[in-house]
């Protein structure tokens, strides 16, 4: 019906390292919407990430979705972000939201996911 998932990583926030989890992958069947499972498996990921000692979330997501993870407590990023693809670094073309796990200054330059997407 529904499922999410994440990858604990270390990234570069305003090229300082962060340990981040990269959220992912957040699915709910078409029959199965508007029942809150969206909510319910975000939250249990960010509490995994918590609990693996990830100290900021990163979602990377369209545009369409930004006001639903905004009502689930997610900001969204203004600065540009940087991810790996076959051929090289790439700026992210999708909107970047982040969650706060650990009191952390949100990042007022630049963000590198130091890898391939999530």
């Amino acid at each position: 019906m529904a499922s999410a998932g994440w990858l604990l990583r270390d990234m570069a926030f305003d090229g300082l390292p962060r340990r981040a989890a990269g959220l992912g992958g957040v699915l709910v069947h078409p029959a199965h919407r508007g029942r809150g499972l969206a909510r319910t498996v975000i939250s249990v990921a960010v509490e995994h990430a918590r609990a693996a000692g990830a100290e900021t979330m990163v979602l990377l997501c369209r545009p369409d979705l930004v006001p639903l993870y905004t009502q689930l407590g997610w900001s969204r990023l203004s600065v540009p972000v940087t991810l790996q693809q076959p051929g090289g670094a790439r700026t992210s073309p999708l909107s970047t939201m982040i969650y706060d796990l650990a009191c952390l200054p949100h990042p007022a330059i630049s963000v590198d996911l130091r890898g391939l997407p999530f």
